[in-house]
């Protein structure tokens, strides 16, 4: 499933989601047929120069794309991104923290399912943790019934750029991002659904929990399954930090497999992906929010092997025990 990034700064996103870490690498190298031989050109043109240096450590786990990542039907084969630099990020004035601001996970009216509100406490925990900014419980906010079109999906779906658009101006001034949630099904024109939505610069984004529990492909047996615990959770993870990542101006990633700002177009693919930032996007949110990468990590992974996010925890772990032998979150920047 797939999010747009907007040419008005809005970004729509389905996220990346299932954590794949084999032999403590992430993910594994996608084989089938390649975009240039389907399509008689690259998808991966004009995408701009990495502006930081890796360190050994990042480059053991981080592989850039390639054409081999444009298979069919994927997120790259229909969205060309040019992908986002440093310089770039730092350019575009993005949305800051200041010192004293905090972030804001709130619900849409109307929550019914006991299985997404079950999971709004541990997405609250780890979105504090992620950003290394304090979080706060947000009021009920309105779900304007004029974004609802009854005749789409099993049970009606909400237009998400709608619910977007209402959300405009609900972030208090000392919050620095505001994440809304919902159990409602939700779509973009052209997507036939979306798990959430993100805005670069309003401080707003919305997610959905109500795909989380669908079966997920199975690889090896080329089956659907019923996702055991805690895929939805993990899921719910993603969705949520890929879309106040966009809030702060971070846009979809082109440059590294797997990272958690990467587009997907299919819960495959979504499922494919990882919880975790490359280090471009690392780096990105490092120098935004003036963490110490180091007590983040030991801080994620303690978090993720309490909620059995085992290879999460694995490979924050890793990096925690790497750091200080970085000069920074991602190397020294050239």
């Amino acid at each position: 499933m797939g999010l747009l990034v907007l040419a008005t700064a809005l970004s729509v996103a389905l996220i990346s989601a299932m954590a794949m870490v084999l032999e403590g690498r992430l993910g594994a190298v996608p084989t089938e047929d390649r975009f240039l031989a389907v399509h008689g050109h690259r998808c991966l043109v004009g995408l701009q120069d990495v502006d930081i240096s890796l360190t050994p450590g990042w480059s053991e786990y981080w592989r850039r794309l390639g054409e081999e990542d444009c298979t069919s039907g994927s997120w790259l084969a229909q969205f060309r991104e040019r992908g986002q630099n440093l310089a770039q990020y730092k350019a575009v004035d993005p949305n800051r923290a200041e010192e004293d601001s905090y972030l804001a996970l709130a619900p849409l009216e109307g929550l019914e399912d006991e299985g997404a509100e079950a999971l709004v406490e541990p997405v609250r925990q780890f979105l504090g943790i992620y950003f290394q900014t304090p979080i706060e419980s947000g009021d009920t906010l309105p779900l304007p019934e004029y974004a609802l079109h009854a005749e789409k999906g099993a049970r009606g779906q909400y237009d998400a750029q709608l619910l977007l658009d209402s959300l405009k101006g609900s972030c208090p001034d000392g919050a620095a991002a505001c994440l809304a949630f919902t159990d409602r099904d939700l779509f973009v024109p052209g997507l036939q659904y979306v798990f959430g939505l993100g805005h670069f610069h309003n401080r707003v984004g919305v997610i959905s929990m109500y795909r989380l529990w669908d079966d997920r492909f199975d690889p090896v047996t080329g089956r659907d399954l019923a996702p055991a615990d805690p895929e939805p959770l993990r899921r719910a993870l993603k969705v949520a930090a890929h879309e106040m990542a966009h809030e702060f101006s971070i846009a979809h990633c082109a440059h590294y497999r797997y990272c958690v700002m990467g587009g997907t177009n299919s819960l495959v693919e979504s499922d494919r992906g990882s919880l975790m930032l490359c280090p471009l996007d690392h780096e990105k949110l490092r120098w935004n929010l003036h963490f110490d990468p180091r007590a983040r990590y030991i801080e994620l992974s303690a978090w993720a092997d309490a909620y059995g996010l085992h290879p999460e925890a694995a490979y924050w772990r890793r990096m925690a025990d790497d750091y200080p032998g970085f000069a920074n979150a991602a190397g020294a920047a050239r």
